[in-house]
């Protein structure tokens, strides 16, 4: 088995993937009773019940297509848990950072006769904006952040979201955070030192950054990795992808988190994700993984892993993420560990996300935040920078909206010697069930074997033969005895010899040449 799925590997590295020419109608000859076959024979007590058999010297095409069969007939051993009851509960999240009175003892000018400027710091933990506060070596690179003359913190601001060990490969110890932070620039409009006036420009930032445990210096950060689990404007979302050279960075819901076997398959709604065989060759691991969607093949992808050991693939709307791979001391089963996420939410840097609102990378440079339109190997957070028009003349009333997701709010207290500012936000949120069908059980693929690995008359399962009797062994031996007829001239065909193989029914799947044999697969997989 280990040498075919070895051959497989080699294989789906370049093989086409199916689109929507899986669904065509392919003509197929049929002799016998093909449909009960595929009704009674190909899965026994929620498990698969026959071997896929391919010749140990087929064509490329016939190795693929045992690959897409099978895959095919996995997603026929998941159940359904339905969920009836509809108990849904609202509530509301109110939130608001500490507030600033920007009158209060602050000169309103420099020494040149400037306008002072300030940054409004605040976070999900006070600890994170409170070092920029303090001073400890963090500095700001961006815009007019740069010119401010100070950073003050506002604080908790219990509204944004702040997620802990963030990283799925640390299953043990507590590991990295991630949390929203919000910076705002803020400048005196008027000389005069009693006015109650007050400038943003576009100095506006929204941000996502990921710290490690129990570290609140933005010097210290971490870098952004696929797999992390990220407050992204209040939710929490995973890294499923980074595209650093087009500068895109893919997050999605996760909807299914562990460990899988190989030859084994996760269902997620309408998609199947399978995970092929997991080789081990020194410090090396190949990987093969097929996700289908209502069980046709979209994309199949093979990854060589060394000191590395994840990866990620996107199809249609969902995403895997591959944490780490192991085999077990025999070397012959292999796990992976993934992540699989639907609803997948593309940031491309540079370009708007909302409403004058833009992606940034964030980054650290020696304890230097700047949000860039590229991704650079310091990239620690996402931002959403305002690129509208200036804000100016700000007075006591105004609400800015950040992000649309949370508001810097002024008041002067009905006080003309002040000017109070604070962030403020709240939403109504719904939870509970209110319905539906949810499908997550997994399952697991039929065994691909060799014409050398099995004999008709020691078979414990029923048989799908893919190729006619020169691709195949056992084909050729049911060939011999009268059972079917394969030619080089014929069509693409499906004969059923029922008891052939111990006692069990075999399928042979074969045309006169590879392509008629392509064509047989395509249609045995319509039927399934």
């Amino acid at each position: 088995m280990k040498s075919i799925l070895k051959k497989i590997g080699c294989i789906l590295v370049g093989s086409t993937v199916l689109s929507a020419s899986i669904t065509a109608a392919y003509a197929l000859d049929k002799y016998g009773n093909i449909n009960d076959f595929i009704d009674d024979d190909l899965i026994k007590n929620g498990n698969p019940d026959v071997y896929i058999v391919v010749g140990e010297n087929a064509a490329a095409l016939d190795v693929t297509s045992a690959n897409k069969i099978s895959a095919k007939i996995g997603t026929l051993t998941y159940s359904e848990t339905i969920i009836e009851d509809e108990s849904t509960v609202e509530y509301q999240i109110i939130g608001e950072s500490e507030s600033i009175d920007l009158l209060d003892g602050t000169d309103k000018l420099d020494s040149a006769g400037t306008e002072k400027s300030w940054i409004l710091v605040t976070s999900a933990d006070d600890n994170y904006a409170d070092h920029f506060d303090d001073e400890e070596g963090n500095s700001f690179s961006y815009s007019g952040f740069s010119e401010a003359d100070q950073t003050k913190s506002l604080g908790h601001f219990g509204y944004l979201l702040k997620v802990r060990d963030i990283d799925p490969e640390n299953h043990f110890e507590s590991d990295d955070d991630a949390t929203e932070i919000v910076f705002v620039r803020i400048t005196d409009s008027n000389k005069n030192a009693g006015s109650q006036t007050f400038d943003i420009g576009k100095d506006m930032v929204y941000a996502s950054i990921v710290y490690p445990n129990q570290v609140s210096a933005f010097k210290l950060t971490k870098d952004l990795k696929e797999g992390y689990e990220i407050p992204f404007l209040g939710k929490k979302y995973r890294i499923v992808q980074i595209d650093e050279d087009d500068g895109i960075i893919y997050l999605g819901t996760a909807s299914y988190d562990g460990t899988l076997e190989q030859g084994n398959y996760i269902s997620s709604g309408e998609y199947q994700v399978v995970i092929g065989e997991i080789l081990e060759s020194g410090d090396e691991y190949s990987v093969e993984i097929s996700i289908l969607r209502n069980g046709n093949i979209i994309k199949e992808h093979t990854e060589i892993l060394r000191s590395d050991k994840s990866f990620s693939v996107i199809a249609g709307d969902l995403g895997v993420t591959v944490h780490d791979v192991w085999t077990n001391a025999a070397a012959d089963t292999g796990y992976a560990d993934i992540t699989i996420c639907r609803s997948l939410t593309e940031l491309k840097l540079g370009e708007k996300y909302v409403n004058n609102w833009e992606v940034r990378a964030v980054t650290n440079t020696g304890g230097t935040i700047d949000f860039l339109k590229t991704y650079e190997d310091n990239t620690v957070g996402i931002a959403l920078v305002y690129s509208g028009s200036d804000i100016e003349g700000i007075n006591d009333g105004d609400r800015i909206k950040i992000a649309d997701y949370v508001n810097l709010v002024f008041d002067d207290e009905d006080d003309l010697d002040k000017m109070v500012a604070e962030f403020k936000a709240e939403r109504t949120v719904t939870t509970g069930s209110t319905g539906g069908t949810v499908i997550s059980k997994s399952g697991e693929v039929p065994e691909i074997l060799m014409d050398s690995e099995i004999e008709l008359d020691e078979a414990d399962k029923n048989l799908i033969l893919i190729g006619g009797p020169v691709a195949n062994k056992l084909t050729k031996e049911l060939q011999n005895e009268g059972k079917i007829d394969i030619s080089n001239e014929s069509p693409a065909t499906a004969s059923l010899i029922e008891g052939a193989a111990n006692g069990n029914n075999v399928l042979v799947i074969a045309g006169g040449d590879r392509y008629s044999t392509e064509s047989a697969v395509l249609s045995l997989i319509n039927l399934i």
